[in-house]
């Protein structure tokens, strides 16, 4: 009998995880224009952020992390196309990042006045330590610029950022669930 309560416990474990969540999000920490995010060019586009204010809320894991850096090395850019990135998330150190999003291409769009200026990407992953034990599929991001400034070698903004897939457990992950929910069956059966 346990081993039925195992299985369902299982099934039900995959079918809920596997619905599209948020995964990880921030607000523009930016006060203002003067201390951005972002940086454009007509050929590439850098991001980081060492100061203060940005709060990375990981709503998949109930986890939140304040005073967090961002750094996106230079990707290449070709009118509203961008190359391959990486942005890692991390709080004292860059090789390990509590959030990470990589991407094999991208797109930028940014009209000064009306209209959404974003970064999103293609063929995107997700890692991390704040979302180990996790695999993801469809995931998306995308930074929500606001601040334009522009100056003769090109654009500056601050931004707030989302993101959001399909997230399943791993399977260890998965055992350990289904068996806590078999072990709850159990006893609430012998009562």
């Amino acid at each position: 009998m346990i081993n039925r309560a195992l299985i369902t416990a299982m099934v039900v474990c995959a079918a809920v995880a596997s619905q599209a969540v948020t995964i990880a999000t921030h607000d523009d920490p930016a006060l203002s224009g003067a201390t951005p995010l972002f940086t454009t060019t007509a050929s590439s586009v850098t991001g980081s952020w060492t100061g203060t204010g940005l709060t990375l809320d990981i709503p998949l894991t109930s986890m939140s992390f304040n005073n967090v850096k961002m750094d996106m090395q230079t990707v290449t850019r070709t009118g509203g196309t961008i190359g391959a990135g990486v942005v890692n998330f991390y709080t004292s150190d860059i090789n390990n990042p509590i959030f990470q999003v990589t991407f094999n291409s991208g797109a930028i769009f940014e009209p000064f006045g009306t209209g959404a200026s974003y970064i999103t990407g293609n063929n995107v992953n997700f890692g991390g330590s704040a979302v180990a034990g996790y695999t993801f599929s469809n995931a998306q991001f995308s930074f929500s610029f606001a601040n334009p400034q522009s100056s003769q070698n090109g654009n500056s903004y601050t931004a707030s950022f989302t993101s959001s897939a399909d997230a399943v457990p791993e399977p260890a992950t998965m055992v350990v669930l289904g068996a806590g929910l078999a072990a709850a069956a159990a006893r609430r059966k012998r009562k």
